[in-house]
């Protein structure tokens, strides 16, 4: 790998971020082609001069963006010189600050669509959940995971709300498509979720809306922790 490897962290620059961009400028350049071996945490950690946590978040950026790949037992590998996706939203923000926003939003947000829900989103929110069911394709299971949280909040008939769903969708988006690559059975564990979110806005049923929602985004959260640790294993036993 060149070096020097790493330049002077500049000030506000949050560390993982600068890590996530000078690796993947790496790989855009040539540096690093495709089907190269990325050292361990512990040698990355050691020439950027951070800690191993910092190096894991900037290489989950790069995981969920489709251009850095884990293989068992084997440790990281430059996968693609592009990014699938066009940011890199997750290195920015860890997972348990945007699980913690979208339970203060979505939440209560499932119950209002439950309450004020017209037939035509009740008729979307089922088409949806029906299409993802065949889904193989993992953008195109993302983009269906993302259409059904942001007609569930159109369902609020609340433009802002609406609005605010759909600019956490990129965040969504990107960690929805990571944990649909790497987790065993990912395409098909929010079906069920969907489903009993869908059956209680059918109802008008405002609390097991809410509650649906609240057990969802508890699986999301779980899902992504499994994933993190495989990812963490993996790099340890490479």
């Amino acid at each position: 790998m060149p070096k020097p490897f790493i330049r002077e962290i500049p000030p506000r620059v949050r560390a993982a971020d600068l890590i996530r961009d000078q690796l993947l400028e790496l790989i855009r350049s040539g540096g690093l082609e495709p089907g190269t071996k990325l050292p361990g945490e512990h040698e990355l950690a050691r020439r950027f001069g951070v800690s191993r946590p910092v190096v894991r978040e900037g290489l989950g950026a790069l995981r969920a963006a489709g251009v850095v790949e884990s293989r068992s037992g084997a440790g990281s590998y430059v996968k693609a010189a592009r990014p699938e996706s066009t940011l890199l939203l997750l290195g920015r923000y860890s997972p348990e600050q945007f699980h913690e926003v979208r339970c203060h939003l979505e939440v209560p947000g499932a119950g209002l669509a439950a309450l004020r829900r017209g037939d035509h989103h009740l008729r979307r929110l089922e088409q949806i959940v029906e299409h993802h069911c065949g889904r193989t394709d993992v953008e195109e299971w993302a983009r269906d995971d993302l259409a059904f949280h942001v007609t569930l909040a159109q369902a609020t008939c609340n433009e802002l709300h609406a609005r605010l769903v759909r600019e956490l969708g990129e965040f969504q988006h990107e960690q929805s498509a990571l944990m649909a690559r790497l987790a065993d059975g990912a395409l098909r564990a929010p079906d069920e979720e969907h489903g009993a979110i869908v059956e209680a806005v059918r109802r008008r049923d405002e609390a097991a809306a809410r509650e649906a929602m609240a057990a969802h985004l508890a699986a999301i959260s779980d899902r992504w922790q499994s994933v993190d640790n495989h990812g963490r294993d993996e790099e340890d036993a490479a």
